[in-house]
């Protein structure tokens, strides 16, 4: 992360930040539910991100990843925890899924794309669904620099149509 100037570093010296890796495949769908209550009830943090809940896919089937979801968030909310989660989304599939079908248990959902458009390489935010506040319907550019992540304020439709 410190290219794009973030240090995490000094957070993870202070037992402020803490990342946990583990292979999907290292252990069931279970476990990994286990564990992860497990490490959320010993440290008590405030935001935690899972990330990619697609890769469970390569231990269960889709309903019961989805089972595996609901209960995590479900176990996230009753400790007053901010959850982030990523999905993987294969080119050119619609981006408004994640596959893993939890679509109507996030508050926020966010999408971000790479795309190349007249010949330049470029990467847009947009917000697919925001409860309960306004948003923009429109796709933004965002670059990520030594200066962190910047958002662009010209919708990425001006720019490159």
């Amino acid at each position: 992360m410190k290219s794009i100037g973030l240090q995490l570093a000094p957070l993870v010296a202070t037992d402020m930040l803490r990342f946990h890796v583990s292979r999907p495949t290292a252990q069931g769908l279970e476990m990994h539910l286990a564990m992860i209550h497990e490490l959320v009830l010993d440290y008590r943090p405030q935001v935690v991100v899972v990330d990619s809940i697609t890769s469970l896919l390569s231990m269960g089937s889709v309903s019961e990843v989805t089972s595996m979801i609901v209960r995590l968030v479900d176990f996230f909310k009753m400790n007053g925890i901010t959850a982030v989660m990523t999905a993987l989304i294969p080119t050119g599939e619609e981006t408004e899924t994640t596959g893993v079908n939890v679509s109507s248990l996030v508050d926020t959902w966010l999408t971000l794309r790479n795309g190349e458009i007249k010949g330049v390489r470029a990467r847009a935010l947009s917000v697919v669904k925001a409860r309960g506040m306004g948003h923009s319907n429109q796709l933004h550019e965002f670059v990520m620099s030594k200066k962190g992540v910047e958002l662009k304020s010209d919708a990425w439709s001006r720019k490159y149509a």
